[in-house]
């Protein structure tokens, strides 16, 4: 479906159909999270049918990379920034997920006014800070309880519940068993802290401070958080969204971190804003879409 591009750099090696790449007219670069790997964007494979081709940056030790070095978020955005520009002639948009939505937002600084930028439930300056530190260890501690457990296999899958509804949808019984399904099905893709892997991913965005610059046009970006996101809050990400200039944030009320799998259809929120359409006014967001 997708292979190996032809990039010169060991380190970045970006994932794409040399041939599909050469004959669109319009990419959509997409970019993970920390321990997940580029099929959460299979939805965007749909797009080809609308003149889309996609393009995706794999982290250190998935989907063929290897492990080491460990993610840069500014060299990352470089690397994005790079291959804009090498297709300076086509029309370019960047989606990133998590720790990929602070990629974008950088390589979106570097681009200036050129692209259109779209961060599902963006990661922070600071991995998000202290708030965000203390919050995920209170979390991590429940989920062992709820685990009966401190293997960290079992406390994932505890807190992964947590990622997909919310501290609050945990005390919800449909939304917790909504949770559990989710979390069932998800098994075989899951994605674990260990081998390094959560290091390698993580330890830059501690040190991130944000963009260098300030975005001249941050109507070109936008967010698209869910209300419950343990990881991010919506008061922290709203907050961050204005003080990059009043990047616009769409909200999903009653879902958490995990956006690309309890609300499949925010991809097609996420094309809309890149084709400049408005999303179906009105439409419904809940788990049960």
């Amino acid at each position: 479906m997708t292979k190996p591009g032809n990039t010169s750099d060991a380190h970045a090696p970006l994932i794409y159909d040399a041939t599909a790449v050469e004959n669109a007219k319009k990419l959509v670069i997409c970019v993970p999270g920390a321990l997940t790997r580029v099929d959460i964007f299979d939805a965007v494979l749909s797009w080809r049918a609308q003149g889309w081709e996609p393009v995706f940056y794999p982290f250190p030790g998935l989907d063929g990379r290897a492990l080491s070095p460990p993610l840069d978020i500014a060299e990352a955005a470089g690397h994005i920034a790079d291959v804009a520009r090498r297709y300076a002639e086509k029309r370019i948009c960047l989606l990133g997920f998590s720790t990929g939505g602070a990629i974008v937002v950088h390589a979106a600084t570097l681009l200036g006014d050129d692209v259109k930028t779209a961060a599902i439930a963006p990661a922070l300056p600071y991995a998000g800070g202290w708030p965000t530190m203390k919050d995920t260890t209170m979390d991590l501690l429940a989920s062992a309880l709820r685990a009966r457990s401190v293997g960290v296999r079992s406390v994932w899958r505890a807190y992964y519940q947590a990622l997909l509804v919310g501290r609050a949808g945990l005390q919800d019984d449909r939304l917790s068993e909504t949770a559990r399904t989710l979390t069932l099905d998800r098994l075989a893709h899951m994605i674990y802290p260990e081998g390094g892997l959560l290091r390698a991913h993580a330890r830059d965005l501690r040190r991130w401070a944000g963009p260098e610059v300030p975005l001249r046009h941050p109507q070109q970006l936008a967010f698209f958080a869910g209300t419950e996101d343990p990881v991010f809050s919506t008061e922290a990400t709203k907050a961050y969204a204005a003080k990059l200039g009043g990047v616009p944030v769409r909200t999903y009320a009653g879902h958490g971190h995990m956006l690309f799998l309890t609300h499949r259809s925010v991809f097609d929120d996420v094309r809309a804003f890149f084709d400049a359409t408005d999303a179906e006014p009105g439409k419904p967001s809940g788990l049960s879409d």
